[in-house]
């Protein structure tokens, strides 16, 4: 038996593709009144001159990302966002942001002596399923009360909310956002992972959803120093929404079918689709709709390998619910390997691109007359055990009838064993391949009886679950389309901050929206330089309103 390894981590990209968006209307909420301390130092001079308190009592405040102490000094690669908006970093409520309040006046709720208390007032009051508070604990995890305050002057409590330390907590909405000495203005980077701000959950009972949340007060009761930065919450809509929105696909149709919610709506469903991203609005004429009872719609004349963003929302008569999306793609197929648990081989170093195994699982996709693959995706899930973890999983996908294999090796994490999913996405190692095309799983392990060779006892792909996804795109796929698909709106892609378009003085609206449809940049007659400082790393879709009325769509990669 072989000791235990360091973890590696490797990087597993998330399914882009065919995926059913959360089905919650996030909103952040606007503070109108309630912060009493200033703890984010940002602009140029010391910190003590843009900053009125400290987070944690002992003289350590936040960063901007602007922040300098003289006009040469070396800008920062960490430190909150200048534009003040964070996207969550918790994967469940994919979509939710947060308005920090301004870096220049009162931007946090802090509270020091145990008792100690303040209301912070919403200037948008609005029903919600679900508040969200931003906060953290400095100089030690701390505990408050939190009332949430409705507009009929009702409330409901939450007593003995858990804010974690500001360094090394989970459910985080933001880590390594840094940290300076007041009295000495030393920067510390917290190695890239610290500082950072907790997302805590606050679920409104059924009975106060439908009322306006008007403000919240938080009290202090114990722990290290408490600060509240930011509220956003899960809209409420008394029209409910349909959920579980699933898609079937031809190289030119797709049927979308949802499920209603438990009071169905009299009047039906709206639905809206488009090839880019950019969400309805309340306003949005919708593509068409289906009478109350159907659950159901086809679309036709669809366009092969196109990705497609349709959304649907309830019609209650009088009023609608809130749009809900799932993007698929047409000419789509998928084969999913079934004859058992894939074995994984021992392996007593990092396996690489090149590597192979004597006990792959290998499965065949055929595809149809006419047709060739455009790209290719995979997802399938290990499972490690028998004091296995699961950082210690490795696994390749090959195309073993030309050979390519992916760029990289897939790791899991996770210093524990269970069941870690992975899917890959854009893959392009089969890409122009037609009739039967072969693919191959390896599969390795880093720990466990080295003895026992191939084997499922510590880690294994578990059975039914590897599922390899072809796009399809005609053989005859005209060369002016080929051209289109090769255009180059945006550079240099993958980015880092800054976004430059192309022919920027012909573009007059562009728009940043993440994989769920939600904007979060908009730029009307752009320079030739988006500035994305504030948004965090990750897939988002550019969409390019022409001054002409068309429209272009290009995916972008932030760093």
């Amino acid at each position: 038996m072989k000791g235990k390894l360091l973890p590696i981590t490797g990087l597993v990209l998330s399914s882009m593709f065919t995926t059913l968006i959360n089905a919650q209307e996030y909103q952040p909420l606007t503070i109108q009144s309630g912060l009493n301390a200033d703890v984010i130092a940002n602009g140029i001079g010391t910190s003590a001159s843009s900053t009125n308190n400290d987070v944690d009592g002992v003289n350590y405040a936040f960063v901007s990302r602007d922040f300098q102490l003289t006009g040469s000094s070396t800008p920062l690669s960490y430190g909150l966002p200048i534009n003040g908006i964070i996207n969550t970093a918790v994967g469940s409520t994919s979509g939710l942001s947060y308005q920090l309040a301004s870096y220049s006046s009162n931007n946090s709720l802090r509270l020091q002596a145990a008792g100690s208390n303040g209301t912070i007032a919403f200037s948008n009051p609005i029903p919600v399923i679900s508040l969200y508070m931003l906060a953290t604990g400095g100089s030690g995890a701390c505990v408050v009360d939190v009332d949430v305050n409705f507009s009929d002057g009702s409330s409901q409590s939450f007593a003995g909310v858990n804010i974690s330390d500001w360094y090394g907590g989970s459910s985080y909405a933001i880590q390594g956002i840094g940290r300076i000495n007041l009295t000495n203005d030393n920067l510390e980077s917290g190695s890239g992972t610290n500082p950072r701000l907790y997302q805590i959950p606050l679920a409104i009972n059924a009975a106060n959803q439908s009322k306006n949340v008007q403000s919240v007060t938080v009290t202090k009761v114990s722990g290290g120093v408490p600060n509240i930065f930011a509220f956003s919450a899960d809209a409420y809509n008394a029209c409910s929404a349909p959920t579980n929105i699933t898609s079937t696909t031809t190289t030119t149709t797709a049927t979308l079918n949802w499920t209603a919610p438990t009071s169905a709506p009299s009047a039906g469903y709206q639905y809206y689709y488009s090839t880019a991203s950019t969400a309805p609005t309340a306003t949005t004429t919708p593509s068409g709709s289906v009478a109350a009872g159907t659950t159901t719609a086809t679309l036709n004349n669809l366009t092969t390998g196109q990705t497609y963003y349709f959304w649907v929302r309830s019609n209650c008569g009088s009023s609608q619910g809130f749009w809900r999306m799932k993007e698929f793609v047409t000419g789509q197929l998928s084969t999913t390997y079934s004859v058992g648990d894939i074995n994984t081989e021992y392996s007593d170093s990092l396996p690489t691109t090149t590597s192979t195994t004597s006990c792959p699982g290998t499965l065949t996709v055929s595809v149809p007359a006419g047709y060739k693959i455009k790209s290719t995706s995979v997802s399938y899930t290990m499972t490690a055990q028998a004091g296995a973890w699961m950082s210690e999983q490795k696994s390749l996908l090959v195309c073993t009838t030309n050979g390519n294999t992916e760029t990289d090796v897939a790791s899991g994490s996770s210093s524990s064993g269970g069941t870690f999913s992975y899917n890959r996405t854009g893959l392009a190692l089969a890409n122009d391949l037609t009739g039967n095309v072969n693919f191959e799983l390896r599969a390795w392990r880093m720990w466990g009886d080295q003895s026992l060779g191939c084997d499922a006892s510590y880690n294994k792909v578990d059975n039914n679950t590897w599922t390899v996804t072809v796009t399809l795109e005609p053989l005859n796929l005209a060369t002016s389309e080929t051209k289109a698909q090769k255009q180059i709106l945006a550079y240099p892609n993958p980015f880092t901050d800054v976004l430059n378009i192309d022919k920027s003085d012909n573009v007059k609206r562009a728009v940043v929206t993440d994989l769920s449809g939600v904007a979060v940049k908009t730029f009307d007659n752009p320079s030739s330089g988006l500035h994305l400082e504030g948004v965090k790393a990750g897939v988002y879709i550019l969409t390019l309103t022409m001054k002409d009325g068309s429209v272009k769509s290009t995916k972008v990669i932030k760093r």
